[in-house]
């Protein structure tokens, strides 16, 4: 009898430890070299925002690895830029949290205002992404309720 029950006990520990995997891939297309399990988009990606005619601001995006609660700890870092009414908005870091959903990845977060943003990254090319700002809440005379750019792997 006990070597049944020690029998039964070491399959329900061997199934117990097999686990289930996610239903999201988090490595697919991670570049070639890299460990098992990191995501494509970890890394740093820059390029500029297309904010009207001749208008442009530099923008870096780098994502962290996965951490313990499934996100990916993103620094975005954006570069000084005079609008085309003449205001101008100084270099500034901030840090934000996102993952990877469908394919793509996603961070949002609240500016001061309490007005909705969201950052897209999806591949596009081997070390190439397509990004997209989009904004929610009022927008000026000029501005667009989205951007994009391409990123390029650095």
């Amino acid at each position: 009898m006990n070597g049944k029950a020690i029998f039964l006990a070491v399959i329900v520990a061997v199934m117990s430890t097999a686990g289930v995997a996610g239903s999201e891939d988090n490595s697919t297309n991670a570049p070639q070299g890299t460990p098992a399990g990191t995501s494509y988009f970890e890394g740093a990606w820059s390029g500029e925002w297309d904010l009207g005619p001749s208008t442009k601001q530099d923008v870096t995006v780098t994502i962290g690895p996965l951490n313990q609660k499934g996100y990916h700890k993103t620094t975005y870092d954006y570069g000084f830029v005079t609008s085309a009414t003449g205001g101008t908005i100084p270099p500034g870091s901030f840090v934000v949290y996102g993952k990877v959903q469908d394919g793509a990845f996603i961070a949002k977060w609240k500016n001061r205002e309490g007005e909705k943003r969201t950052l897209t990254l999806e591949k596009s090319k081997e070390n190439q992404v397509k990004a997209r700002y989009d904004i929610e809440g009022p927008l000026t005379s000029i501005q667009r309720p989205y951007y994009n750019a391409i990123l390029k792997r650095k």
